[in-house]
């Protein structure tokens, strides 16, 4: 197993670039074998709801609609923050497949045994 990371994701359609660069990053790492978790905060939490992550296309990268897909392939743990779900209104059967919405004190546990990045 690969070096372990919890990704921080704080952006989708508000800034397509970082959204697409962030979804880019993983999907790099996990083809190098690393142990992934992604949490979706702030904007972020917009690519937990199902079909966003497939309107993203960032100028620099493949389109997230291609990239998303490997990472639910390979079953990477994902979670949204319960508060910016409640902010954005996305509703539990609104979620992709596999995304769970979560508390803080559940991703800072995470946290303690992985490098942290937020993009």
């Amino acid at each position: 197993m690969g070096k372990k990371f919890l990704f921080l994701i704080t952006h989708s359609t508000d800034d397509q670039d970082r959204a697409n660069g962030a979804i880019a990053l993983a999907a790099s790492l996990l083809s190098d074998d690393a142990d992934l978790v992604i949490f979706f905060i702030f904007e972020g939490a917009m690519l937990a709801r199902k079909g966003v992550a497939a309107t993203i296309a960032g100028r620099n990268f493949a389109p997230v609609r291609d990239l998303f897909p490997l990472l639910l392939e390979a079953k990477v743990p994902m979670y949204v923050c319960g508060a910016c779900a409640k902010i954005y209104n996305i509703a539990a059967e609104e979620l992709v497949d596999g995304v769970k919405i979560v508390q803080i004190p559940m991703i800072a546990a995470e946290m303690a045994d992985r490098e942290t990045i937020t993009l």
